[in-house]
């Protein structure tokens, strides 16, 4: 935990004072509440029996390690954390098991119809989708420039096919499919969901640059074409608030105290 904050910030943080504590003094409560907290739901594990092989865990670890490009390079992550594959293995292997015992105490979760259909209607802009193509320019003056000739009649997707700065635009001559909100970012979706089929927006400035969007499209799934997507949600969401109340109840029963100054 020192080192990956060390790693983010400036190693004077420790003395810094927030809310009357010094941050070393917060951050051992910290370690110290997460340590309690898997003691807590290891011995719930235990008690239900759920155990995870060494077969598992080296799993787990070549997964880890696929995400590098080298042996060398995940012993250079390791270093860095200030840590030992041992000890990484046996990380892996108590959150493996803490995700085994979240799915068997909430295995049993299920959500209705009236429940999916509650959802739907109740996150309806959820489910707009918009069919868009843009145009991206580097500055604002390119880009009125080309908005100009789009209103003067010029095809938009042979304009994006020709001056966007998307590489995309080269082979799909601007045109993005169909999105839902969160899928864009969001000066750029925030335009194109208050456009109508046909029209074009002025420019809009966003972290790529500057953007003339037409909307191709704009409609809104249907309820049977997302519902298994919804069910799937709140099953989750179900899960979660599940294992929250189990968790809750797994502290309230355990015999525990605290002594941070022995960190």
């Amino acid at each position: 935990f020192k080192s990956q904050v060390e790693m983010n910030q400036d190693p004077s943080i420790w003395d810094r004072e927030y809310n009357g504590k010094k941050y070393i003094d917060l951050a051992k409560e910290k370690v110290l509440d997460q340590m309690i907290s898997d003691k807590v739901q290891l011995n719930k594990a235990e008690e239900l029996g759920i155990t995870v092989s060494e077969e598992e865990v080296d799993a787990e670890v070549d997964k880890w390690k696929k995400l590098f490009n080298s042996e060398e390079t995940y012993r250079e992550f390791l270093e860095n954390l200030r840590i030992d594959e041992e000890y990484f293995r046996d990380y892996l292997k108590k959150d493996l098991i803490i995700n085994r015992m979240k799915e068997k105490i909430s295995q049993d979760v299920e959500v209705t119809d009236v429940e999916m259909v509650d959802y739907y209607n109740n996150h309806i802009n959820e489910f707009y989708v918009v069919k868009a193509s843009h145009i991206l320019l580097d500055t604002e003056e390119e880009a009125r420039e080309i908005l100009e000739r789009v209103k003067n009649g010029e095809d938009f997707n042979t304009l994006a096919k020709e001056y966007s700065t998307d590489p995309s635009a080269k082979y799909n001559s601007g045109d993005l499919g169909y999105f839902r909100h969160g899928e864009m970012v969001e000066p750029f979706e925030r335009a194109a969901f208050a456009l109508k089929a046909g029209e074009i927006s002025d420019i809009v400035k966003s972290e790529y640059g500057y953007h003339i969007i037409k909307v191709e499209d704009k409609t809104i799934d249907r309820f049977e074409d997302v519902r298994e997507e919804i069910r799937n949600t709140l099953i989750a969401q179900k899960k979660s608030k599940n294992y929250d109340n189990a968790f809750e109840e797994m502290m309230n029963k355990a015999n525990i105290e605290k002594f941070p100054e022995k960190l």
